[in-house]
């Protein structure tokens, strides 16, 4: 007996289908497999009557928590464990139960306590196992790999503990400490649960439900619950409310109807291949591996006709809402690039210019680099676009920014390349950070072509000394006069704007030339009678309500860190700061400021609007706690945070702790206390990252707080002592600090002398894609150390020695050379000069 409609049926079975089922598997799910002694696993009733027995209580039929608190007093810990080692130990599981294996789940989450998933031989996902008790949060590997986790405990695990009765569950919940339980709530929001043998009786989980949904007409999406029981009219009625829906029927029904529907399992691959033409070409030609379905799985193939085919279909109201989106500074897309809706530019053509040279000649790294808000992402993707139509049966490879290994996906794209030329696109360089150098040259040149994009002082401070010499860069110039007319024709048909409809051309074209700003602002210039600021400031103040501006401030900090965040962290994030209105119904307050990009993360319309709002209009605290209660999200997972959770996550999580981006604001808006919030919440969640620490004592030592920036940095460094960033740091901090001493005492004299040893240590070993200078620091704080404390010769002797060692370096920039005048002046002089 398996009983469902036909609209419930076709949604089960598409998430099922689609790779985005979550089980949730309750005790009666493991009702028919077989102990150890071949009995029926003891549940509930049974195992409370066991319980009792044990005891000497008499029983009469009391539910399971309520006898587990009787009994405790009365029984031993050891006893206890033994029990469970006997009922819950080397199960041996059913027929129905191994065949829910065959098919593949985003996540399995299980209050049992029995070890009946450990035992099946043979499943369709390889499967990793989790305590919900002890094991912190483990990032979605995608649907290659199960993982399977026992929220209440194992029975081969007593040490653990366990969950059963009222008391561990209060304990629970009064601590604050159920990390997986969050996860199970994020994953009820973001998928599609399936309860399997449960009565949804479970306090820790109603509770993070009760937080995701904050009335009664708020939804988390449909969830199904299989059952046997039967349910009279008034529960039906209360499970309906939740958007629960009941089918009545055992694991073995769910089975059989699985197998009815989807006929000899369902794969990784198979769900893979569905969703991505680059993994059914390349199960075509080869056999892969997971970690090689894994890898596929964040490539996109990208072409002419298919991004044609999409453009196509913005017609009417879809078209003009998605041409005044762009417009307006939501990212471009493909389909955006492939329409008419962008303006080709004048600087657009000479971009393809350079592109399709680059691409011909089998450059290894292609990079357009320019301002925020210049149009030079949009313009490169019409570029690749004009490229492919123009070569016959060409496509362009995309990686999706959480991509987990650079080199992995590019030598699988070489695979299927073995004899010609690819093209891949990345997107931004700086998500890719030392790899960008490393991969790109782990493949023979001529075989791939990276294209990307930077920001213009990212190119010419970061990325140029990493891979500027096997890299064919174009700066994309700003918008001429002769775009002026295109221009103008775009605004006129999507944008709605009285004052600039009623103008002569003369004036509208005078209007568009008077901004000296980048497109973005100017576009939004000319079609508004106030500046741009103006119009962004009012924009956020008039938003309803501090809700909205909370969830618009925790999306702009991902904006503003070009990560965008994922809906499921966007919500968690909100849910600790709301007061009344839903996560759903904020993000219908923000339709049209906030969107998905295309990696299916949240953003807020643009940088340029955010870094605005942040700089110079959202309440201080109000940023602060967007801030904290984000990086809160990261709390569940292992440390080190940036090894334990994907790429955009741990940018995101880096970007929120720069001690330049929080110390600039706070500065900026004297808020120099309040910022600190950001690190004083996290001392014990996060005192074993060296990141945090690092950060922590450069906000301090930014501030002039040089002792208790020491004390951070040093648990920086013991946290992880391989860090050279916190290493420099610290030494460069030493020297600061040994400048600002009275005397040249013993303890002046070891600051130095252990800073020096270090600096001398790190310049030795350093390469030359390194974004510090250990030769510039010592240049800088020594030498200025023993002038401030009178070691005149001791200083002139160490001024010689580091221009000699400048000298001898073979790279060179700004801060070389400042530093190498400097010395020349003061060996030359005698006198020096006050450093920048």
């Amino acid at each position: 007996m398996f009983e469902i409609n036909e609209h419930d049926g076709n949604l089960l079975l598409k998430a099922i289908n689609d790779g985005n089922a979550v089980l949730l598997l309750g005790a009666g799910a493991s009702a028919t497999s077989l102990n150890a002694q071949g009995q029926k696993v003891k549940l509930g009733k049974a195992l409370a009557g066991e319980l009792a027995g044990m005891a000497g209580l008499p029983y009469a039929d009391e539910d399971l928590p309520d006898v587990i608190q009787a009994v405790r007093p009365r029984v031993s810990e050891l006893q206890l464990h033994q029990l469970f080692r006997k009922e819950f130990t080397r199960i041996v599981p059913a027929a129905e139960f191994r065949e829910l294996f065959q098919y593949s789940w985003r996540r399995l989450y299980t209050w049992n306590i029995d070890d009946a998933i450990e035992n099946i031989q043979s499943s369709a996902q390889s499967r990793r196992y989790y305590n919900g008790l002890i094991d912190r949060v483990a990032v979605d590997e995608g649907i290659e790999y199960l993982h399977v986790i026992h929220l209440h405990g194992e029975a081969s695990k007593p040490e653990h503990g366990f969950i059963f009765g009222p008391s561990e569950y209060n304990r629970r919940l009064n601590s604050d400490k159920h990390d997986w339980y969050r996860q199970a709530a994020s994953d009820y929001a973001a998928y599609v649960p399936i309860f399997i043998g449960s009565t949804l009786k479970e306090p820790i989980l109603s509770a993070e439900l009760d937080r995701a949904r904050p009335n009664t007409d708020s939804s988390l999406g449909t969830a199904f619950l299989i059952t046997p029981d039967e349910f009279t009219a008034l529960q039906k009625a209360a499970y309906q409310a939740r958007n629960i829906v009941v089918v009545q029927g055992t694991l073995a029904d769910f089975t059989d109807w699985l197998r009815g529907a989807i006929s000899g399992g369902l794969s990784p691959l198979q769900i893979s291949k569905k969703r991505n033409t680059f993994t059914e070409t390349l199960a075509s030609r080869i056999t892969p591996t997971r970690a090689e379905i894994s890898t596929a799985n964040f490539i996109r193939v990208q072409t002419w006709q298919d991004a044609k085919s999409k453009a196509e279909e913005l017609q009417g109201l879809k078209r003009q809402r998605a041409a005044r989106a762009f417009l307006e500074g939501e990212p471009p897309s493909w389909q955006i690039a492939a329409s008419d809706i962008p303006v080709w530019l004048t600087a657009t053509g000479e971009l393809y210019a350079a592109l399709s040279s680059s691409i011909d000649a089998g450059d290894r790294i292609f990079l357009v680099y320019g301002q925020s808000g210049s149009g030079k992402t949009t313009a490169l993707l019409q570029a690749l676009l004009r490229y492919v139509q123009e070569h016959d049966g060409r496509g362009v490879y995309e990686l999706k920014g959480e991509v987990r290994s650079l080199r992995a996906s590019l030598e699988l794209i070489s695979r299927l390349h073995k004899d010609d030329h690819a093209i891949v696109y990345i997107g931004d360089a700086f998500i890719y950070g030392d790899a960008l150098s490393e991969d790109a040259l782990a493949l023979p040149r001529g075989r791939i072509t990276l294209i990307t994009s930077a920001r213009s002082h990212e190119w010419r401070h970061h990325i140029e000394r990493r891979v500027g010499d096997f890299t064919t860069p174009f700066e994309f110039q700003r918008f001429v006069k002769k775009d002026h007319p295109p221009l103008i024709e775009r605004l006129l048909e999507y944008v709605p704007s009285p004052s600039f409809l009623k103008m002569s051309p003369n004036e509208r074209t005078q209007k568009l030339a008077t901004s000296q700003e980048q497109l973005l602002i100017a576009l939004k210039e000319a079609t508004s009678s106030e500046k741009f600021t103006k119009v962004i400031t009012d924009e956020y103040e008039h938003l309803p309500d501090n809700d909205t501006k909370a969830l618009f401030l925790i999306v702009g900090l991902a904006t503003i860190s070009r990560t965008g965040i994922s809906a499921g962290v966007a919500r968690e994030s909100y849910n600790r700061l709301r007061t009344e209105l839903s996560f759903d119904g904020a993000m219908r307050q923000l339709e049209g400021i906030v969107s998905t990009n295309s990696t299916g993360r949240l953003v807020a319309r643009h940088e340029l609007y955010v870094r605005h709002i942040l700089e110079n209009v959202a309440d201080f605290p109000a940023i602060i706690d967007a801030a904290v209660e984000t990086l809160r999200t990261y709390t569940k997972y292992a440390l080190p945070i940036v090894k334990n959770v994907d790429r955009l996550d741990g940018l995101l999580f880096k970007f929120i702790l720069n001690h330049n981006f929080i110390g600039e604001l706070a500065r900026r808006r004297n808020e120099v206390e309040e910022a600190l919030r950001v690190f004083q919440s996290f001392e014990i969640d996060f005192q074993l990252d060296g990141h945090f620490w690092l950060q922590y004592g450069q906000y301090l030592a930014m501030f002039g707080e040089l002792e208790p920036a020491l004390r951070a940095l040093e648990k920086s460094i013991a946290a992880y002592p391989e860090n050279i960033f916190a290493v420099h740091a610290l030494a460069d901090l030493q020297l600061r600090v040994a400048i600002t001493r009275d005397t040249f005492d013993a303890t002046t004299v070891a600051l130095i002398g252990d800073a020096v040893e270090t600096l001398e240590g790190l310049h030795a070993a350093q390469g030359i894609e390194a974004d510090f200078y250990p030769i510039v620091t010592l240049a800088d704080r020594h030498v200025s150390a023993l002038i401030k404390h009178g070691q005149q010769k001791s200083a002139l002797s160490a001024a010689q020695r580091y221009f000699r060692l400048i000298e001898s370096m073979r790279r060179t920039d700004l801060q070389i050379d400042r530093a190498r005048e400097r010395l020349a002046h003061y060996i030359t002089h005698g006198t020096w000069e006050k450093g920048q």
